[in-house]
């Protein structure tokens, strides 16, 4: 923003241009984050240039808030910069001028809202009436909590939509030195860790920021030197917008326990359009809007379960309007007023609007259960942290730091990684130690990748909580003990269902915090039914080499349904009531050329285990064939008279045919003749493993070793399981 002591005459013109280009949405290009985003603090801003098919006529001046000498000097000072991004449709602004009376009630009327706002930004092309509503508690002894109330009248994203948004930023200041101590930025939900930064710099005139998610407005803190984006590690070059603790999400990937910014991160998110009655919103006889008034078309996706694949060609989130105070040093688009919250708490008894409803049908979701995020969050003073600011500071060390407490339910936390597995072996595989994935050749078919768009994920116990990936994490605060049920779903994917018990502390949802998902086109279901059988406590599902991609308990007591790729060889492990394992193997075959493979009565104990042994061990040895020197030729004496020079092929080849002894034994319910089998296959295989890791076997490579260790140490767990388990 232009100082008052260095006039531009350029400026109104400049502004009025920019605003136009950002309300018109500027072509979206292809381009990654760090390209499109970043900008040194302090240098200019970029310049989004004006868009095909802007209009050229100059709207009505954009009109700056002035300062307000009744505005406390610490409320005005850290008030923050917001930087929204160029698909954004619903900029802070006064919801009064909505008002009806409704008997003698004063409310804002969400019709009312929606229309009256699209209106009055269609006719100037900027936000109307920009302003914050702030309000200052005492938070703890000897420190003060402002707060900056931030309402939007409309809400527009992947898991939530509602009349009215209230957004809230926290600054905490030391009420002796009007230091901050801590900025706190709402994530939206209660389930949803903040955005936190501890000690902001804020020394030169320097503003905290705050990033805007694109229709949700969900707050993330803008707090380093690279504006205006969402830095959530932190490098040689910047440090990190958050310092909230970093958790182990899984094993070997670690990042901070925040929202983030979804669309702020390089990530491709899916935004729905709500309908009401049967219409879409922009449809609807009853609302003045049009498609125009949403976020655009090209982010909007219409049909989950429709898509055969997700997604990829959503844009990137690019940079739009920034707004700033009336004191801000920042080269702005316009200024916001600062008025305090109790002018609207004087004027507004409620906000209301009817309770909307997805577009589609949402697999494997339950809209009815989810009507605390498609109504609205509710009016800030009934809200708790309107009294109790430190009730919305979601880090455990950020709130000790303010008033020495930290409450349990601040350590109760699930969280996890989602990747979609797919044809190919160019992924990873989590199943196979290092290198082995280069010695395996065709063998894998199947690997894990990124998701290339994030997916929406919902918790649910007594009442739902719904996040969205960043990167494809998600992570969930206050998480209480109990019975839980998750959901991951996203476009073009077949949806996850699995349920889990939390017993407090933080839980890695899934296998060890990895949960898979599969496109619907390459999707083929695994279903299992244990109600006539012995019931089903949980499953897990491993493919041969990408590693465990299901781990949990079923989504509907005693049956299950897991979505996987039909190019994938797995094993279905089972526990039933009695805490008696199973197992049995799906193939390609299996499917055939269906998408469904059904076990209308799964079976647990020693005669599945030995079945599913019995197959394991005789695909570890064509493997093992495989990879040996030299393998692969028609002259059958020549590949016996190898089997017998290797030891590991001999030991396996053995072990095959004593398996195919203990399922016969087994089935038979022969326990005594099964168990001695089964010891012979267990003493087998370790000789096969000890022979693996010999200095003498010059048949295998570190890489081919690599790839047959853990398939070995797969058959071994099994050969004991099945030892131990009863006919």
């Amino acid at each position: 923003m232009t100082e008052p002591d260095e006039p531009d005459t350029d400026r109104p013109d400049e502004r009025r241009r920019r605003l136009l280009a950002y309300a018109g949405l500027a072509a979206l290009g292809g381009v990654g984050v760090a390209g499109a985003w970043t900008v040194s603090r302090g240098d200019e801003q970029p310049d989004a240039g004006t868009p095909e098919g802007t209009p050229t006529s100059d709207p009505d001046p954009v009109t700056d808030a002035e300062p307000n000498a009744d505005v406390p000097e610490r409320v005005r000072r850290y008030a923050p910069d917001l930087y929204f991004g160029a698909l954004e449709k619903w900029f802070p602004t006064d919801p009064r001028p909505y008002v009806v009376q409704a008997g003698e009630r004063r409310e804002v009327d969400g019709f009312a809202a929606l229309d009256g706002y699209s209106a009055a930004f269609a006719e100037t092309g900027s936000p109307p009436a920009p302003v914050a509503f702030y309000n200052v508690v005492e938070a703890a002894p000897g420190v003060d909590a402002i707060q900056y109330w931030f309402y939007s009248a409309f809400d527009q994203f992947t898991v939530n939509f509602h009349w009215h948004d209230w957004e809230l930023l926290q600054v905490f200041l030391d009420r002796e030195t009007d230091d901050p101590l801590l900025v706190s930025a709402s994530a939206h939900a209660r389930g949803t860790p903040n955005n936190e930064f501890l000690d902001p710099d804020v020394s030169d005139g320097r503003r905290v920021g705050v990033l805007s998610e694109v229709g949700s407005h969900s707050s993330a803190s803008e707090v380093n030197d690279v504006v205006p984006s969402f830095e959530r590690l932190p490098t040689d070059d910047w440090v990190s917008d958050v310092t909230n603790d970093a958790i182990e999400v899984t094993e070997g990937l670690a990042a901070p326990f925040a929202y983030g910014l979804p669309r702020g991160e390089g990530a491709r998110l899916p935004f729905v359009m709500p309908e009401l009655d049967g219409h879409r919103l922009d449809e609807h006889p009853d609302l003045s809007v049009g498609r125009d008034d949403f976020v655009d078309e090209r982010v909007t996706v219409g049909d989950w379960r429709g898509l055969p694949r997700p997604p990829a060609e959503i844009p990137l989130r690019e940079p739009g309007l920034v707004l700033a105070p009336p004191d801000s040093p920042t080269d702005a688009d316009a200024t916001y007023a600062l008025e305090p919250l109790d002018a609207v708490r004087e004027a507004v008894d409620d906000f209301v609007g009817p309770q909307l409803s997805f577009e589609f049908a949402v697999p494997g979701f339950a809209e009815d259960r989810l009507a605390s995020h498609i109504t609205s969050v509710g009016i800030p003073w009934e809200q708790e942290r309107y009294a109790d600011p430190l009730a919305d500071v979601t880090d455990p060390a950020h709130r000790r730091r303010i008033d020495g407490a930290e409450p349990a339910g601040l350590r109760n936390r699930v969280v996890g990684r989602v990747r979609q597995l797919r044809a190919g072996a160019e992924g990873a595989l989590d199943g196979t130690l290092g290198s082995g994935s280069d010695a395996l050749g065709d063998a894998a078919t199947v690997s894990l990748f990124a998701l290339p768009v994030e997916a929406a994920v919902r918790l649910a116990s007594e009442g739902p909580e719904v996040t969205v990936t960043r990167g494809g994490t998600f992570g969930y605060l206050h998480v209480e003990p109990g019975d839980h049920h998750l959901t991951v779903n996203a476009p073009g994917v077949a949806p996850l269902a699995q349920g889990f018990v939390h017993e407090g502390g933080t839980l890695r949802a899934g296998a060890g915090g990895e949960l898979t998902v599969v496109a619907n086109e390459d999707a083929g279901w695994i279903r299992g039914d244990g109600r006539d059988a012995t019931g089903i406590e949980s499953v897990r599902v491993v493919e041969d080499y990408a590693g465990v991609v299901y781990e949990g308990r079923p989504s509907e007591p005693d049956r299950f349904a897991v979505a996987v790729h039909r190019e994938g060889r797995y094993t279905v492990e089972v526990v039933d009531a009695d805490g008696r394992p199973g197992a049995y193997r799906v193939t390609p075959e299996t499917f055939g050329d269906g998408t469904e493979a059904v076990r209308e009565r799964v079976e647990t104990g020693k005669a599945p285990l030995a079945t599913t042994l019995r197959e394991e061990v005789a695909a570890v040895r064509d493997l093992a064939r495989d990879l040996a020197d030299g393998s692969g030729s028609d002259d059958g004496d020549a590949d016996r008279e190898r089997t017998r020079e290797n030891t590991v092929l001999n030991r396996l080849s053995q072990a095959a045919e004593e398996a195919t002894a203990a399922a016969d034994a087994a089935a038979e319910g022969d326990a005594e003749t099964a168990n001695d089998r089964l010891a012979t296959v267990r003493d087998l295989l370790d000789e096969a493993r000890e022979s693996l890791w010999s200095d003498q076997q010059e048949v295998y490579g570190t890489d081919e070793i690599m790839a047959l260790e853990p398939r070995l140490l797969t058959v071994l767990e099994r050969a004991e399981t099945a030892l131990e388990t009863g006919i």
